[in-house]
């Protein structure tokens, strides 16, 4: 058991290292930056598969002290990356949005740091207290979900909603992540230059994943 929990962690390593280099090494960075461009919604959907299922089974490693495959995986890998693809578009929409509110004056600085930071702080504030809260609690009841009914369970959506503790999604999800990490983690991609942002939203992903999962196992074990 404990070999194979070490393989597991050297596996899962070398993957993120992997992929890391691939987004650093000039020539795959270059194929990766053209392949974005190109196909950002299918690039969305499988960099958020990968790397965001590597989160959760990282959360179940932590939980578990061992690996274990999420219950339902193919359809959470699935789910992942149409999450993904709508991370992109809402990358590009928030940003846009309070871009518009800077160029007609609705909201304006004299310093061109200061607004820049206004910008990314604002648009991550109003991503997160919006899109942010319900995407997380639509995932979580998408989990749920898929978890009953690999277990050959057909919830209706009056016993998804009661299965699921909102009061521990609230206090923790909303009140302490929301506020205390992806509202600062978002203002700092923003701040980035859109390329970047692609490479810190890949990563975060991984982060989404443990925290998204963690919070929702560690009520079980």
């Amino acid at each position: 058991m404990i070999k194979r929990t070490l393989l597991g962690d050297i596996i899962w390593l070398l993957s993120l290292l992997i992929i890391t280099a691939a987004l650093i090494l000039p020539q795959p960075q270059q194929i990766f930056i053209q392949l974005t461009s190109r196909y950002p919604y299918g690039m969305g959907f499988i960099k958020f598969a990968i790397l965001a299922s590597m989160g959760e089974l990282l959360a179940l490693r932590l939980a578990h002290r061992t690996w274990k495959h999420p219950t339902g995986m193919i359809y959470k890998i699935i789910t992942w990356g149409l999450i993904g693809m709508l991370i992109t578009f809402m990358f590009i929409f928030y940003p846009a949005g309070i871009s518009f509110m800077f160029e007609q004056g609705i909201i304006s600085t004299q310093n061109a740091t200061l607004s820049s930071f206004l910008q990314a702080f604002l648009t991550s504030v109003i991503m997160n207290l919006t899109f942010g809260i319900v995407f997380m609690g639509l995932h979580r009841m998408s989990d749920t979900y898929i978890e009953m009914r690999v277990n050959h369970k057909k919830p209706s959506l009056q016993q998804l909603i009661e299965t699921i503790q909102w009061d521990a999604f609230i206090s923790f999800v909303v009140f302490k992540t929301i506020p205390l990490f992806w509202i600062p983690a978002h203002t700092i991609t923003f701040l980035l230059p859109p390329l970047y942002r692609v490479v810190v939203a890949a990563y975060l992903s991984i982060i989404l994943g443990v925290i998204l999962v963690y919070a929702n196992i560690r009520r079980q074990i």
